[in-house]
């Protein structure tokens, strides 16, 4: 992530008001809090892969670890949320592998994620969890790619 999106993702209050912007009008109490967290999720994801990236050695895959931990968290409680809102539930899609290295991966996708949550338009759990999944895999990639050196 660049310096311009540091600026904001690791702002209390700016984080709070994306999240809350996401929030869908006219709908019930549970569909405001789940998107509520399912979003505070996401920012908390982001903050990780932000992490992983600048990592040092040491701190590495500790970080690669709690961010691939924390998508799989995120996407085993994510049928249920939908079927608490819901919304149906195809599964996310699964994520593409274009040979790229598990952290440019997980750039790249944290980079699309958090256009996402700046752009505040509604966004289908389901969709979200195909972010989720491709950046959990980039994290587990991430981890392996380390092993192997």
């Amino acid at each position: 992530m660049d310096a311009s999106t540091r600026s904001w993702l690791y702002d209390p209050a700016t984080t709070q008001r994306l999240v809350l912007a996401h929030r869908p009008a006219g709908t019930s109490v549970v569909s405001v809090v789940v998107s509520d967290v399912v979003w505070g999720d996401v920012v908390r994801l982001l903050r990780w892969a932000d992490a992983g990236a600048r990592s040092h050695a040491g701190l590495a895959n500790g970080t690669w670890w709690r961010l691939a931990a924390s998508c799989a968290d995120l996407l085993r409680r994510l049928p249920g949320l939908s079927a608490e809102i819901g919304e149906r539930w195809t599964g996310p899609d699964l994520p593409e592998d274009d040979g790229t290295t598990g952290p440019e991966r997980a750039a790249r996708i944290a980079a699309r994620l958090a256009a996402r949550l700046r752009d505040g338009r509604p966004l289908p759990l389901h969709v979200r969890a195909g972010e989720v999944d491709a950046l959990g895999a980039a994290a587990i990639s991430a981890l392996v790619e380390r092993a192997l050196r």
